[in-house]
């Protein structure tokens, strides 16, 4: 409090002391505001004949006013990063398809059957019609008569030569699929595993005991014997049937029609037995009976010939030189 009340009475003191200097300055109508050490001195000016001073002091005080303030915060964002996840497809895959089945159940309905039941059956009858005989029909032909007569001509389709034909052949294309390499192979192969097992142990068995059988028990069983139960019945009494009545069948028009009556009759139908013929004399009996007969077959039989021998040409020509010097060349 006194840190505030000080400078203002120096403020005081010094307006005071200066007090004519400022007047003068206002008095040249300047108009300008003077300001000290923080303070604004307001004008002065002659509202009242006495020609009194009024001095307005106006102080600015700071005050705190609380404001937002933006502070960057670092955090951590996730982000999701895709990335190749192998996962192993039988080969050939096996795609399940569900496919709708219609399949037909029975459901048993009670059907309420009326009794007795009405049976409406159709009797076929004649009908006659009276018709004139003959009588005469007209059809209009037109006059003159058109004949509609089809002709086979002969239509020439041009064909390109040579004729192009166009053959679908199979065959082998090779599709490359890719492998990784090396390609691992998982193989199982059996290996002996040797367990630790101790020596032979003890084993407990218990000793035979003895078991209480119980004894034959005599059982009661109910047989059941029929007998006569004599039931008092009145004497035989008159049962209401009704007579038969007539039943009127809706025919249009009322003439006689022929009935249709199931009779029965007898039908032959031949039946084979056999019939024992008396026959007076054994008759012969003739079989085939086989013979053996000796048939001679021609045998190949092998035996020697003789391949002539043909010698050298200078040992011909010294024969032939003979044969001509003997004479044998003459006639």
């Amino acid at each position: 409090m006194r840190m505030f009340v000080l400078p203002c009475l120096a403020v005081c003191v010094a307006l005071a002391h200066c007090g004519g200097a400022v007047e003068d300055k206002n008095a040249e109508g300047d108009g300008k505001t003077v300001e000290k050490r923080g303070l604004h001195l307001g004008d002065y000016h002659h509202y009242q004949p006495h020609h009194e001073h009024i001095k307005t002091v106006t102080i600015e005080k700071k005050i705190p006013v609380p404001y937002t303030v933006t502070k960057h915060v670092p955090y951590t964002v996730e982000k999701k990063i895709p990335y190749e996840v192998k996962v192993d497809v039988p080969q050939p895959y096996i795609v399940e398809k569900k496919v709708p089945v219609h399949v037909k159940e029975y459901v048993k309905v009670p059907v309420h059957v009326p009794k007795p039941y009405e049976v409406i059956k159709k009797i076929p009858y004649e009908v006659k019609v009276p018709v004139d005989k003959p009588y005469e029909v007209k059809v209009p032909v037109p006059q003159p008569y058109e004949v509609i007569k089809k002709i086979p001509y002969e239509v020439k389709v041009p064909v390109p030569q040579p004729y192009e034909v166009i053959k679908k052949v199979p065959h082998e294309v090779k599709v490359e699929v890719p492998v990784p390499k090396p390609y691992e192979v998982i193989k199982k192969v059996p290996y002996e595993v040797k367990y630790e097992v101790e020596k032979p142990y003890d084993v407990e068995v218990p000793k035979p005991y003895d078991v209480e059988v119980e004894k034959p028990y005599t059982v009661v069983v109910e047989k059941k014997v029929p007998y006569e139960v004599k039931v008092p019945v009145d004497k035989p009494y008159k049962v209401e049937v009704e007579k038969p009545y007539p039943v009127h069948v809706k025919v249009p028009v009322p003439q006689p029609y022929t009935v249709e009556k199931k009779v029965p009759y007898t039908v032959e139908k031949p039946v084979p037995y056999e019939v024992k013929v008396p026959i007076e004399k054994p008759i012969p009996v003739y079989t085939e009976v086989k013979v053996p007969i000796h048939k001679e077959i021609p045998v190949p039989e092998k035996y020697h010939v003789e391949v002539p021998i043909f010698k050298h040409h200078h040992e011909d020509h010294h024969e032939h030189h003979d044969y001509h010097s003997h004479g044998h060349g003459h006639y």
